[in-house]
């Protein structure tokens, strides 16, 4: 066998088992890609849990501060209910002990009145408390959305991605089983058809190294023959045709497939962006 066809055939087979080991490679990067987007997705999750968290916390503030206000509400009810009975007393005691006194129950209520407005300014202050930690829930309700949508993405990218890398690795496991079988069936072939020209070959070698005495004519007449005996080896070895009924079953020509352009099956990456970040909590 010619040693430029057995380098050439060598050069084949490294390049399918490194197209089979790019393919295996992408394989891999594909499942990468997916586990990778189920992380994603599993994050995203978190933060929405996070997120209604925050809104039931929300809610439990803005209640408490519903009940301080009723409290207030409460607190002026009852001074104004103090205020009424102070001018009972008033009109019903003795001008001197009931002043003492009315002026004493004035100071509490001024006090309590100065309380009232202490604990309705901390109310106010729960209410726009209340109100940051809605906004600060509805940012990162929307934020939550958004890494939902890009999981969601790089689902769909793994996915296609997968099917890509099975189709290629299909491809390639069919071009080898099929590069094999034509190269089992050249070799039945070649060596059906080698052994009459290397007989001939060797017999005209063997005659022109034992008589060295032969004449110049018979001398030629056995180089045509090593020559064209060669020639026939060349043409079994670089272009084997079927010539006998015996060998109809070999077929030395490899078949592949119809191609897929891997321009058509390459399915462009989606846009990563950057997940958004919310917002910290007051």
């Amino acid at each position: 066998m010619d040693p430029v066809d057995q380098k050439s055939r060598g050069e084949r087979e490294s390049a399918r088992s490194a197209k089979a080991r790019s393919v295996r490679a992408d394989v891999r990067e594909a499942a990468a890609d997916e586990r990778a987007a189920l992380a994603d997705a599993r994050e995203a999750d978190a933060d929405a849990r996070e997120v209604t968290a925050d809104k039931r916390k929300t809610s439990a503030d803005r209640r408490e501060v519903v009940a301080d206000a009723r409290g207030v509400e409460a607190d002026s009810r009852e001074m104004d209910a103090d205020a009424r009975e102070l001018l009972a007393d008033v009109r019903q005691a003795d001008a001197a002990s009931q002043a003492r006194h009315v002026e004493e129950r004035m100071r509490a209520a001024d006090e309590r009145a100065v309380s009232a407005e202490l604990r309705l300014a901390e109310a106010n202050v729960h209410m726009q408390a209340a109100k940051e930690h809605l906004i600060a829930a509805a940012t990162q309700t929307a934020t939550a959305d958004h890494r939902t949508e890009d999981a969601e993405r790089l689902m769909s990218f793994a996915d296609e991605q997968l099917v890509v890398a099975a189709a290629k690795l299909a491809e390639a496991t069919s071009d080898s089983e099929e590069y094999q079988r034509a190269l089992f069936h050249y070799t039945q072939l070649v060596r059906h058809r080698m052994a009459n020209p290397l007989q001939v070959i060797v017999g005209a070698a063997a005659t022109l190294r034992a008589r060295t005495d032969l004449p110049i004519d018979e001398h030629l007449a056995l180089l045509d023959v090593i020559v064209k005996e060669a020639v026939v080896l060349e043409r079994i070895c670089l272009a084997p045709k079927i010539m006998h009924p015996s060998e109809s079953t070999l077929d030395p020509t490899p078949t592949l497939g119809e191609r897929t352009p891997t321009a058509d099956l390459a399915v462009s990456s989606p846009d990563h962006t950057a997940p958004t970040t919310a917002s910290p909590r007051p």
